[in-house]
């Protein structure tokens, strides 16, 4: 990157493996000149200082860089603390970390901000996702402020102040937190999800600015399990057809099955051709060029698989490979502004917390990945939650989940205000939360649109006694190393 070359940058060090990440970022800049914070005599010489410790900073480091004294804040409310220390104490399902400019004062200006899910039996696992997820934030923020000039900008903060004292005391309350912690874990596992799908009288466009979900007609499961990702087509006719995730109890895995809503209100449940050996779900419908195609997810064969129908909705054959060895989690595609576009979570690499993107010029391919994946990484508003959309105000909007309470606990709009092969921007347009005294009162999971109709899904969490010998059993063979698996359900994730 030639404009950092004439880059002044000294780094204070932690002794931990952010130190690494960030520095290898920072190198691949190009040019850069790197030095230890130690080895400088006046802060008036440099252009930045980055401080990978959560040590006290001199005043004369802070107002002394030309673009400031940059460090990493951690927590839910931002602190200069441990990674993870905070969220691991509360017993917290999202582990925050933020990219900060220290300001005089006790005050900060948030440059990025992203977050993981914490692992409940380890702090160190959590530490290590954190660090993982912002180490090459700094070199990123570089590279925009490179593109486009002038100082970095974003919200201005005041941090808690906490002395050693303090923080000793927080660290005494971690065998505790442990204990309860795992309490959870197992209590988790003694619960089931039971998903349906619901209908909404409004096109999602206008979801954005409204959304009640006393108005979600929920439909009924008329077999032993549960539906869920719900995507719809609407016939010439005028009927919707919904291909949606069956699971069955009993198989234990999901198939792809066809919907129809009888004129009595039963549902007509047709199986269709898109059966695997392993489980298949969230099969995202598409048309193009006179032809209907779909993408199920097949994450346990590492492949993200078009698909084409022959006879809609029964008979498919498969298409095209889109993306070969990646384990996309949900992938969504959508042709906006002479590109097409896939948003997708990888499986292998905290599906439910970073945000992958590639592009092409055709649907079939090939596709060509985004220069900054994954792109974004945080728990409330990364992985996909159904079909991206067009709005009045001519925005590109991307339905996603936010994991950060629970698995599929709610929704989010994001509104795409920048995207290029090399740039992408979104911010959070509307949350959508379920009915706490309504059916589903756990979880909103999926948001499609079908014409004039909106497709949902939701949850509720049912506890299940007959679980707890398969618990015991769990804990007696793992030793207590990893109290929680996948559980009795696969739209839950696993724990860690």
């Amino acid at each position: 990157m030639s404009a950092a070359k004439s880059l002044s940058i000294a780094v204070r060090r932690s002794a931990s493996p952010l130190d690494r990440g960030c520095f290898d970022a920072l190198r691949a800049l190009g040019g850069a000149e790197i030095r230890r914070l130690e080895e400088v005599r006046s802060a008036a010489d440099l252009d930045l200082i980055l401080d990978l410790t959560s040590r006290p900073a001199a005043a004369d480091h802070i107002v002394g860089p030309r673009l400031g004294y940059w460090t990493f804040l951690y927590g839910e409310t931002p602190a200069r603390i441990a990674p993870g220390l905070l969220e691991f104490l509360a017993g917290g399902r999202a582990a925050f970390v933020r990219l900060a400019r220290l300001l005089p004062g006790g005050r900060a200006v948030i440059l990025r901000e992203g977050s993981v899910k914490t692992v409940l039996h380890s702090l160190a696992a959590t530490r290590g996702r954190l660090i993982e997820a912002a180490s090459r934030w700094p070199a990123q923020k570089l590279a925009e402020l490179a593109r486009g000039g002038g100082p970095p900008a974003g919200i201005e903060v005041e941090l808690p102040a906490r002395n050693r004292a303090a923080q000793i005391s927080l660290r005494a309350r971690l065998p505790v937190a442990l204990l309860r912690n795992i309490g959870r874990r197992v209590k988790v596992q003694l619960t089931r999800e039971r998903w349906r799908i619901g209908i909404i009288e409004q096109p999602i466009e206008r979801l954005v600015a409204a959304f009640d979900p006393t108005r979600i007609r929920w439909l009924d499961v008329p077999f032993e399990g549960f539906l869920a990702d719900p995507f719809g087509l609407v016939r010439a006719d005028g009927t919707m057809t919904i291909l949606a995730e069956a699971f069955s109890w009993k198989e234990r895995r999901g198939r792809i099955a066809a919907i129809d809503r009888r004129r009595d209100g039963s549902l007509a449940i047709t199986p269709t051709s898109l059966s695997f050996d392993s489980h298949v779900s969230y099969p995202q419908i598409i048309e193009d060029e006179g032809e209907i195609y779909c993408i199920p997810e097949t994450s346990a064969q590492r492949r993200v698989q078009l698909f084409r129908a022959l006879e809609f909705p029964a008979r498919w054959v498969p298409d095209s490979v889109l993306l070969d060895g990646f384990a996309g989690a949900d992938a969504t595609v959508i042709r906006h502004e002479e590109h097409w576009w896939m948003f997708t979570g990888n499986h292998a690499d905290q599906d439910e917390a970073k945000l992958f993107i590639f592009h092409s010029a055709s649907l079939r391919g090939p596709w060509t990945e985004h220069a900054l994946n994954p792109v974004k990484c945080d728990l409330r508003a990364s992985r996909p939650a159904g079909t991206p959309f067009v709005g009045a105000d001519g925005a590109l909007y991307r339905p996603a989940q936010d994991c950060s309470r629970v698995y599929g606990g709610a929704l989010v709009i994001n509104r795409v205000t920048r995207l290029t092969p090399d740039e992408f921007e979104e911010e959070v347009a509307a949350h959508l939360r379920p009915d706490p005294g309504g059916p589903c009162p756990d979880g909103l999971h999926t948001l499609s649109g079908a014409g004039e109709l909106t497709l949902v899904d939701g949850k509720r969490h049912e506890f299940v006694p007959a679980l707890i010998a398969a618990v015991l059993s769990r804990m007696n063979g793992n030793r207590g190393r990893n109290l929680i698996g996948n559980g009795q359900n696969r739209l839950r994730q696993p724990a860690s």
